[in-house]
């Protein structure tokens, strides 16, 4: 199945980018200048693991080493795990495109989550091909392949047969024209280089594909089974 280039980002998202690494870095440089004027205290650093249970541990480095530990409840976003341990037909994937966030559960349990983008016209099914929307259901992840421009990509298998009712319902209902198409080639992929901002800032830009950070979809591609994994996507 050939798999279709993004649309080229447009000037508006750039100039976004740019302001958004010109705010960090003012953050930066203050908090520097407030370092060395006397005025700031260095905060301790932290270092955070999880143990085989879900357990958050911290360990602060300043002086007596202090170790808390607490229940983790609910998701967790960028939470570590050791991609050896993770049993590939455990694994299953759940995304709330209302939340902007990626889920991966491992044996019924979370394991880590994901910020995520879509679409610019994310909200609500998808329809039709063309109309920029990532489509709702549950799906399979057939493929994972190395992408030119979005670093990694793994196909979906839309439409599958419950797309492909609501498509035809929605002919049916005149929601979409006589002669639409349902589209295909919807995934998950990473994005250009250095643009991992524009999924910081939430911005939805694809073409109805699931966009994460390229060290998050690699990251991703490594414990997913081709064929067997099942992805959720939901409002």
């Amino acid at each position: 199945m050939k798999i279709f280039a993004q649309s080229p980002q447009a000037d508006s998202l750039k100039l976004k980018q740019e302001f958004y690494w010109k705010t960090l870095k003012e953050k930066e440089q203050k908090a520097k200048e407030a370092a060395t004027s006397g005025h700031y205290k260095a905060a301790e650093t932290v270092v955070v693991t999880y143990d085989s249970k879900g357990n958050k541990i911290e360990r602060k480095k300043e002086g007596k080493i202090i170790t808390k530990t607490f229940t983790v409840s609910g998701p967790v976003l960028n939470r570590p795990f050791n991609v050896d341990t993770v049993i590939k037909d455990s694994v299953y994937i759940k995304v709330f495109k209302s939340k902007n966030r990626l889920q991966v559960y491992h044996k019924g349990k979370i394991l880590t989550a994901y910020t995520c983008v879509f679409g610019p016209n994310c909200v609500g099914q998808k329809m039709c091909e063309g109309d920029r929307k990532t489509p709702e259901g549950t799906f399979t992840i057939l493929d994972r392949k190395k992408h030119d421009k979005w670093d990694t990509f793994m196909l979906l298998d839309y439409p599958n047969e419950e797309s492909k009712r609501f498509f035809e319902d929605a002919k049916t209902k005149g929601l979409v024209a006589a002669d639409a198409r349902i589209g295909g080639a919807i995934g998950i992929h990473g994005i250009w280089e250095n643009g991992d901002n524009v999924i910081d800032m939430k911005h939805n830009w694809t073409d109805g594909c699931v966009g994460l950070k390229n060290k998050d979809v690699r990251e991703l591609s490594t414990i997913i089974l081709p064929g067997f994994t099942k992805i959720v996507i939901i409002k």
